[in-house]
């Protein structure tokens, strides 16, 4: 019989999480252990397995209470998560008394099906409250929902919080992780977004000639990938590798290139995302015997290198790549997270692998090895100093560290800073993780991050393709669920030789009229983008002069603090097309948001936010000149 209550509450929650809809509609409630009770005022509670879900006296009450009880309702720029649906009151209470997201976290399928089959969720209907029932869905909207100054909060029954701490305590890490990816990435791209403008349009014309990582499609299916990071574990089945490679087709990221070339182990596809100047990585042989995989915003050396040819992996929504691909008149649902690893396990089920084996993927400090032995950072060590009571990362030869950290400088005083601020930025985030032993290491809180997503990559994977086999070999690593725990020397014995493709490059189709209106309307809106920056730099550089003269807040400079901010203002007038967002959004950052609410403090600070505001405009100014003479020269090429 239709229950139209269910329903109604299932149509909604499918808006924006479908698969769940589909799970509890799946759900069969024949074998619950649910209980619906009434107490002495006739108000229901819930009894699960002899446990009351509700506080007996009243779950209205209870839940008034909890919600009356927090203290920041007015805050807006917060994901407040709900441990537990319950009966709904915990969910209308908060809906209808705070501001902010609210995430409602609820694993246990039995009481979502059985609770929606009762009534109409009020609370549940509220624009800014979304329901799950698992960590990666509860990731999905955190990282959605998040902004850099988003703060999160967690909320529960007494219920909960007696049976389910230790998973509360998960829940709330869990969104923390995913809240610190969103920060960390979006940093990210404000931070490299000028390089990978100009990255971008200098590879422009390699871009329109190479093919796509699509095109490859099932070229290999059946066969095995071995997919290759550069953790410890590598360096330490490096023989196995190199007895074996004419077993799988080998995918190499590029620090581990290094590696391969010393144990004449040939890779067939390199790949490659960063936007700086990493090409002395490639200084090898063996790269000019394989295929390269790069995203368009790579560092422009790195397209030009030699090899068998380059396919092109655009990701959907980094830096300029929408505007790419509408240069190409191509649409892709391809992602880049922040680790090329991440690319190399895409690109290889597109292929059409059977079994994909990843080595090196060890996303830990195992034995206080922070990278395989051989790689580009191989001196690093991170060990445990009894006299801080906390795990610290040395090099265990700072000159090769510095020389591997900054290789194509030759100024020492640019090498050593770019030295101490990597391995600042590794000390100040150490974590420690769960091993495949079960026992803990210490690791990057980026690769905590990124357990979990190749855990959740993994598991969408499989549901694509149900008879795929992913196997983690980077013994003594991070435990990645959704994978196989299998040492290589087991997974080669069943392993057979493999005619390895020579793949023949064909370049794709264009329409260079619509390119070149592209490109035409790029230069345009650069200009005005250039127009911008240069009122800013100009206004800048004013109030640095007087603040040089005078270091005080006088009448002069505050005039001139107006006068900035004013052109400030004139950002709601530059272009809004889709491409230009992340622009928008990382001169912004550079600009508006570090003027915090401190630097106004005294005029040293001012200065010196003025001073880096100047540097900053400096360099876009640029790199916007360069990208239009970019444009130009492509522009010239496809008239050809």
């Amino acid at each position: 019989m239709e229950n139209k209550v269910l329903n109604e509450n299932i149509s909604h929650v499918a808006k924006y999480n479908k698969e769940l809809a589909d799970e509890i509609l799946r759900f069969n409630c024949e074998k619950s252990t649910l209980q619906l009770v009434q107490n002495e005022n006739n108000e229901f509670n819930l009894l699960k397995e002899g446990n009351f879900v509700h506080d007996i006296y009243g779950a209205l009450n209870e839940a008034k209470r909890i919600i009356g009880s927090i203290k920041n309702k007015e805050e807006k720029n917060i994901i407040r998560i709900i441990y537990g649906l319950g009966l709904g009151y915990l969910v209308d209470e908060a809906a209808n008394n705070l501001n902010g997201k609210i995430i409602v976290y609820e694993p246990d399928l039995d009481i979502i099906k059985t609770v929606l089959s009762l009534a109409k969720i009020d609370g549940l209907f509220k624009d800014n409250v979304f329901l799950c029932s698992d960590k990666d869905s509860l990731m999905d909207f955190v990282y959605a929902l998040s902004n850099q100054d988003t703060n999160i909060s967690i909320t529960f029954l007494n219920y909960h919080k007696s049976l389910f701490l230790d998973d509360i305590k998960d829940v709330l890490y869990t969104a923390q992780k995913s809240q610190a990816r969103h920060k960390g990435n979006r940093m990210t791209m404000y931070k490299k977004m000028p390089q990978a403008i100009l990255n971008t349009f200098s590879n422009l014309e390699k871009i329109i000639k190479a093919q796509d990582i699509l095109s490859l499609k099932d070229i290999y299916k059946g066969k095995t990938a071995l997919c290759l990071s550069a953790g410890p574990s590598l360096a330490e089945n490096i023989e196995i590798i190199k007895k074996n490679q004419d077993k799988f087709v080998i995918f190499a990221l590029n620090p581990t290139v290094k590696l391969l070339a010393q144990h004449n182990i040939q890779p067939d596809f390199i790949l490659y995302i960063e936007t700086i100047d990493n090409s002395a990585q490639f200084e090898y042989d063996i790269v000019q015997n394989s295929y390269l995989i790069l995203e368009p915003y790579c560092h422009w050396k790195v397209y030009n290198l030699k090899s068998k040819g380059i396919f092109n992996y655009i990701s959907q929504n980094s830096f300029l790549n929408p505007w790419v691909l509408d240069c190409l008149k191509m649409q892709s649902n391809l992602q880049t997270v922040g680790t090329v690893s991440y690319m190399a396990l895409v690109s290889a089920f597109l292929m059409g692998f059977e079994k994909i084996v990843v080595i090196g993927q060890d996303l830990a400090y195992k034995d206080g090895n922070c990278y395989a032995k051989g790689s580009h950072y191989e001196n690093l060590r991170c060990v445990f100093k009894k006299e801080l009571n906390k795990y610290v990362i040395e090099p265990d030869n700072i000159e090769k560290f510095e020389k591997a950290v900054t290789p194509s400088s030759t100024d020492s005083k640019i090498i050593k800073l770019n030295a101490q601020k990597y391995l600042k930025f590794l000390n100040d985030n150490i974590a420690t993780i769960k091993a495949q032993n079960g026992s803990l290491i210490p690791t990057q809180t980026g690769y905590a991050i990124f357990v979990d997503i190749f855990k959740k990559l993994a598991k969408e994977l499989k549901v694509i393709n149900p008879s795929l086999k992913l196997i983690n070999s980077s013994n003594g690593g991070a435990q990645i669920d959704n994978f196989e725990n299998i040492e290589l020397g087991e997974v080669v014995k069943d392993l057979s030789f493999i005619e390895k493709k020579n793949i023949e490059i064909k370049p794709p189709e264009i329409d260079k009229e619509h390119i070149k209106i592209n490109i035409q309307k790029m230069k345009e809106n650069l200009t005005v983008f250039r127009e911008y920056i240069s009122k800013i730099q100009v206004a800048t550089n004013k109030l640095c002069d007087a603040l040089n003269k005078n270091l005080e807040f006088d009448e002069n400079v505050l005039n001139l603090l107006k006068q900035q901010n004013e052109v400030f203002k004139q950002a709601k007038d530059l272009p809004k097309d889709k491409y230009f967002n992340l622009i928008l959004e990382s001169i912004e950052d550079r600009y508006v948001l570090y003027f915090n609410e401190n630097y106004l403090k005294t005029p040293k600070i001012c200065l010196a936010k003025n001073r880096y505001a100047l540097s900053f405009s400096n360099e876009m100014l640029n790199i916007i000149d360069e990208s239009i003479k970019k444009l130009t020269d492509c522009e010239f090429f496809i008239l050809q």
